[in-house]
Formats: C-alpha cells, structure tokens, sequence
C-alpha cells in the first residue's frame, strides 16, 4: 500500500483531476488507500458513488482504455432488477467484465447476497480495487475466455467493440445451458447488426427478451 500525505487543500472532483499533482492519488486503488489512510477522500465530493465518477472523469481527460465504459447508475439498477426478476435466486450470479463492480453495487442495492456474486476481470488494478470495495464478494482476475465453469447466472456490461463483444457472446454460449439466463448491456442495435455475419451466427445461439439476452 503505497502511503499518502494528507493534502492540505482538495478540490472538487472536476478540478482535482485538472490540477493533479504527480504525488497525489490518481489511479482508482491509490484513492482508495488515501481514503483508509485518511479517512476522507483526496478530493471535495458530495456524491455516492467515488469509484464510478472519479474513473468517468479519469477518461474524460485521458480517454477510454481496453474498452472499459463504466455502467451508469441508473442502468446497472435497472439490470439488476431484470436479474431480481427472472434469475433463480438459489444459483450464483456471475458479473462478468465486472470492472470497478457497478453491477455488483446495483445488486447489493436490490438485496442480493453479497456471497451469491462473483465478479472477474482481466484488469488488474479493477478487479483488486472490486475485491476491497466488496470483500463479501468473490472475485477473480481472470479473461472471460479463461473461465470455463458454468455460469447460470450472468449480468455484464461486456467490451463493445464488435469483435470482442462478438467473442464474449460465443464464451457465453458454450459456457451456459438451457435454462441460463443472462442480462447484458450490450452497444445500441448490436442485436440486430447483419455484418458482420459472426454477429447474426452467434445470436443464433440465444432467445432475446426485451432488455435482455437469455441463454440457450
């Protein structure tokens, strides 16, 4: 844990990340130590939800990386509500591409039990930041093209970029049976794209349902 000097004057969210001094936490991980350590964040913020708009502001200045568009709050409530709704409550969640936990957050919200998620990710830096922020959680650093246990139960906001968001869908469907169910947030109009043809070939696999995509 790499230590921190409490800082004497902070500013709001916006003009922190403008005026961030090479000493001060940046990454999401180094906030959350300056956080514990200090007991107050390294910037003024009045908000709910530091992870989720301090990564947004991070790629407002510095650009989307690896494909890592963060779910607004509004909408991970609205998946987990799908999940509430159509999930078998006895059988694990799985937050696939889980990032900074969003989905997760959104379903402890709707009373899920924290020990029926699991959250992966192939970064590094977000997956150990999701495993601190929701320790009741389990958690995995691992590429979706890696997790070869069957996965019942699925909420994930996946890569959009189309060839990645087309071999997520491929993982998903060898990787769940009939009766699975999954709720994705998946890039406007995906659904019904007719190129590339991997696209139309891999939806086959799947029986889509208003505002989610189900399993074989």
């Amino acid at each position: 844990m790499k230590i921190f000097e409490k800082i004497a004057r902070r500013y709001a969210l916006q003009n922190y990340y403008l005026r961030c001094n090479f000493y001060w936490p940046e990454a999401l991980p180094e906030i959350f130590d300056y956080q514990q350590q200090h007991n107050e964040l390294p910037f003024l913020y009045d908000g709910d939800n530091w992870p989720y708009d301090a990564m947004c502001e991070r790629q407002r200045r510095n650009g989307v990386h690896a494909s890592q568009y963060l779910t607004p709050d509004c909408t991970a409530r609205q998946m987990a509500a799908l999940v509430v709704r159509y999930f078998d409550n006895d059988s694990r969640i799985v937050d696939a591409c889980c990032g900074t936990g969003q989905l997760t957050r959104a379903l402890l919200l709707e009373s899920v039990h924290p020990s029926a998620i699991l959250g992966f990710d192939v970064d590094a830096e977000l997956v150990g930041l999701y495993a601190r922020l929701y320790p009741e959680t389990a958690a995995l650093r691992m590429q979706f093209q890696e997790i070869d246990f069957r996965c019942e139960n699925v909420i994930a906001n996946p890569p959009f970029e189309i060839g990645e968001c087309t071999a997520f869908l491929q993982w998903l469907s060898r990787t769940q049976r009939s009766g699975a169910r999954a709720v994705l947030l998946l890039p406007y109009g995906f659904i019904d794209k007719q190129r590339p043809k991997s696209v139309q070939e891999t939806m086959r696999h799947f029986d889509t349902v208003p505002n989610s995509v189900s399993g074989e």
